[in-house]
């Protein structure tokens, strides 16, 4: 077919058939795929605009745009990239077809988030879905997922991504691309047997069923090559590093030009740091910083940044830990500016591990006092109900580390002395008691459970006051539980107070979680409204766990 696709425009050339050969160049295109290709791919769509143009077919001419748009996202050529779009969007305009208005807003949310523009992006995003389904139903939410997704990672809430993309799978079985992307997700969440069960499974026959098409082979490879570095696969990263390599110095780009991965450069330097080889990871992480920053990708630029420099300290060769604290240091000012949590947090973590600092795999505030509080173990049946339970109260600053490290220690000092008088007068109001509290981290117990959620409730409306005028807002994580305290101290301490502070842990800023059971014993009297339940692996604590939001707002 490729053959005689070619044939079909030598055909149309010959004849003098314009309006043939423009339609020969479309079928052409479709076969016309792989690395060494993109001269071609580019070439077909400029001459078809130059035919579009003679002809006056408007509709050839956005295909044309569309299909130059890719190859030239695909080169790095920002600046024609967004030329294409203004093109596009002003036949767009005149046509004023749903299609190609949502095609139009999916190119433009792209943009914003190869540039860092988390918050237009999530509003052209909603937009283009609006648009799409009028347009195209289903397929306008597939293509908004792939957008949303790349910024739920940024924002630290790719755990909010795993039950909708697993429903995705069920859903289309035979697109591997939506396999391969709830590969990332476990493996982003560290969840290390879910990775790799979806990892064995794409890559059987050293991944030659993924279907070889532009629109997804590269995107699936680049991410299982994420994938692959997680699950420390050197077997596999030398399959996944033949199959990348053709394509060093391009860029990877999902489905129809919807979203941009960055250079395939940083994937390469990936798998190639897994198998240990040091001197092709770096020529490649290098090259990945020259192309994302070429192109403004500041995103890119600081994930670059964050994998070179792991990379470096794995290695250890001399200058390599200075090197590599220079590059955390770049990355967590771009990631800290653009507002990139998960990469703050990962790059904060791994530049304290590299000046020495023990940071106890990932130990947060809630988790320090817990700790504290277990070797104290101090007497809560003081503060116990008539039927010998307590509600526990566990609370923190979501991103209080990285919130130091920004602001300094004056700056952080002042803000968390105001922190803890607002959630201490709260607590005094609701007739609580402050079992333990270091740094951000708070312990709190409760005679009544519902005295407990009151409580909760009050301290988020009072930050949710506070933020309104501040120049740094603060965002307070609440997980609660009810037990008994009359029991022995190390079976209270070792179950309740560990469960407590694990679901406050599951909380993001501005969210209050409870326990099933603490639900069940409040959720009678119908004054507080509770939301949709959701199951939870907690941390030291077997099998799943149910959690339910309160809506405090």
């Amino acid at each position: 077919l490729a053959s005689l696709s070619q044939q079909a425009v030598e055909i149309a050339r010959r004849v003098g058939d314009q309006v043939a050969l423009v339609h020969a160049l479309r079928i052409r295109y479709l076969f016309v795929w792989g690395p060494k290709s993109i001269e071609e791919r580019l070439a077909i769509p400029t001459e078809m605009l130059r035919l579009a143009d003679e002809v006056g077919d408007r509709a050839i001419a956005l295909q044309a745009h569309h299909w130059r748009l890719f190859n030239l996202l695909t080169l790095g050529d920002i600046e024609a990239v967004d030329a294409e779009i203004e093109a596009y969007a002003r036949l767009a305009e005149e046509l004023r077809q749903p299609l190609h208005l949502w095609m139009t807003t999916l190119f433009r949310t792209m943009r914003a988030l190869l540039d860092g523009r988390f918050e237009e992006e999530e509003r052209l995003a909603l937009q283009a879905l609006a648009i799409g389904q009028r347009a195209q139903g289903q397929t306008a939410v597939t293509w908004f997922g792939a957008q949303i997704n790349v910024l739920r990672r940024e924002q630290g809430r790719v755990r909010e991504l795993e039950a909708g993309t697993r429903s995705l799978v069920e859903q289309y079985p035979g697109a591997p691309i939506i396999r391969c992307a709830l590969a990332f997700i476990y493996s982003e969440m560290g969840r290390e047997a879910e990775a790799r069960a979806e990892f064995e499974r794409l890559a059987a026959n050293d991944f030659a069923d993924l279907p070889q098409d532009y629109a997804d082979w590269l995107p699936s490879t680049s991410l299982l090559a994420y994938v692959c570095a997680f699950l420390d696969d050197g077997r596999r990263a030398a399959t996944l590093y033949d199959l990348l390599l053709p394509y060093a110095g391009q860029n990877v780009v999902v489905g129809p030009a919807i979203s941009c991965l960055g250079s395939a450069s940083l994937f390469l330097g990936l798998v190639a740091a897994t198998m240990s080889r040091w001197g092709d990871g770096e020529q490649h992480f290098q090259d990945a910083l020259e192309m994302n920053a070429r192109m403004g990708a500041r995103p890119w630029v600081a994930w670059t940044q964050h994998y070179y420099a792991d990379m470096l300290l794995r290695r250890g060769e001399p200058g390599d830990g200075e090197k590599a604290q220079e590059l955390l240091a770049q990355a967590l000012d771009t990631a800290q500016e653009l507002g990139m949590k998960a990469l703050v947090e990962r790059a904060l973590a791994m530049k304290l591990q590299a000046q020495g600092i023990d940071t106890s795999a990932s130990r947060n505030s809630i988790d320090a006092v817990a700790a504290s509080v277990y070797v104290d173990k101090p007497d809560l049946r003081p503060h116990a109900a008539p039927d010998g339970t307590v509600t526990i109260l566990f609370s923190d600053i979501e991103g209080s580390t990285a919130m130091t490290e920004r602001l300094g220690d004056q700056r952080w000092l002042e803000l968390l002395r105001g922190h803890n008088a607002i959630v201490r007068k709260r607590v005094a109001a609701h007739e609580g008691f402050e079992v333990k509290a270091e740094g951000d981290g708070f312990m709190l117990a409760f005679q009544s459970a519902r005295k407990g959620l009151q409580c909760a409730v009050d301290i988020q409306r009072a930050f949710a006051a506070r933020n309104e005028g501040a120049d740094e807002p603060i965002r307070v994580r609440i997980g609660l539980h009810t037990g008994e305290a009359i029991k022995e101290a190390d079976d209270f301490f070792g179950k309740n107070v560990i469960l407590a502070a694990r679901i406050a842990g599951q909380a993001q800023g501005g969210e209050i979680l409870v326990s099933s059971l603490l639900k069940e014993l409040t959720e009678s009297a119908g004054d507080i409204a509770f939301g949709e339940g959701r199951e939870v692996e907690l941390k030291g604590l077997s099998g799943p766990h149910q959690v339910h939001q309160i809506a405090w707002q």
